[in-house]
């Protein structure tokens, strides 16, 4: 994991194994609020996400977990699995 910016713009990805909780949380910033969240990302099992219009990273606290995971899923990718989804979301910031 510590050379994964080695594999920078080759297409290939590693994701750290995350609990499913955080899995859920992770996609659920990444895809529900895409006009707010610049991206988002894990670092040794922690939720970081850089909003729009904000210089630093935060980190996305146990206490926001259920903030994220109620906001609605958006139509178009409501109906896909959550690899579908994690996976458009990948492809859309190539």
């Amino acid at each position: 994991m510590r050379n994964a910016k080695l594999l920078k713009g080759s297409g290939i990805f590693l994701n750290e194994g995350l609990t499913k909780l955080n899995a859920e949380v992770l996609a659920s910033v990444r895809l529900k609020d895409p006009e707010t969240v610049e991206r988002a990302w894990s670092f040794n099992g922690k939720l970081y996400a850089r909003f729009r219009g904000k210089e630093r990273s935060e980190i996305i606290d146990y206490e926001h977990f259920q903030t994220w995971l109620n906001k609605p899923w958006p139509k178009a990718v409501a109906s896909l699995s959550y690899a579908s989804r994690v996976s458009a979301c990948t492809n859309r910031r190539r």
